[in-house]
C-alpha cells in the first residue's frame, strides 16, 4: 500500500464501505464530482504504482482560526491500512498546525448498521479525536452524526 497525492479521479474508483457509500449519496456525491476538495488531501492505493486501485481518500479542510474538518471515503481497510491512514492524518495535522481537527461520524439510522458505526468512531478514537456529542439532524439526510474532535 502507498500513500499518494488525491485525484479527483480517485473516488469513484473506490469500492467504498456501504457506511462511506451511503453518507456521500446522501450528500449528494461530492466527491464524485471533477472538483477537488479544499485542504490538504492524499489517496491510500493498494500497490506501489501509480495506476493501481485507489482504497481511499481522506484529507482535512480549513474551518479558520486554526480549526480544520477531516474526512474519509474508504473501502473496508485492513489494519495495515488504517495505520497508512493514521500515518496521513497525523502528518496533515503536523504540517498545517491544527490546534482543532474535527471529524463528523453518521450515528447508526437502524440497529443493523451499528457495527460499521462503531468501527467508524473506533477509527476516530484511534486517531486522538474525543466524542463531545451528538449533532441532531446534521446530515445533508436529516441523519444525526456524532462529533469527534481532538486539540492538539
Amino acid at each position: 500500500m502507498t500513500l499518494a497525492p488525491f485525484s479527483p479521479s480517485d473516488p469513484p474508483r473506490i469500492a467504498a464501505r456501504a457506511d462511506f457509500a451511503a453518507e456521500q449519496k446522501a450528500a449528494g456525491d461530492p466527491l464524485m464530482g471533477p472538483e477537488r476538495p479544499s485542504g490538504l488531501c492524499w489517496t491510500l492505493k493498494a500497490g506501489p504504482r501509480r495506476w493501481d486501485r485507489p482504497i481511499a481518500c481522506g484529507g482535512i479542510e480549513p474551518l479558520g482560526h486554526g480549526r480544520w474538518s477531516g474526512w474519509l471515503y474508504a473501502s473496508d481497510l485492513s489494519p495495515r491500512g488504517w495505520a497508512l491512514v493514521a500515518r496521513a492524518f497525523r502528518m496533515m495535522r503536523i504540517e498545517v498546525g491544527a490546534r482543532r481537527v474535527e471529524l463528523a461520524v453518521r450515528a447508526p439510522a437502524v440497529a443493523g448498521d451499528w457495527a460499521l458505526s462503531l468501527k467508524a468512531c473506533g477509527f476516530a478514537e484511534a486517531l486522538g479525536l474525543k466524542r463531545e456529542g451528538v449533532m441532531r439532524s446534521w446530515g445533508p439526510d436529516g441523519a444525526d452524526y456524532y462529533l469527534f474532535a481532538g486539540v492538539f
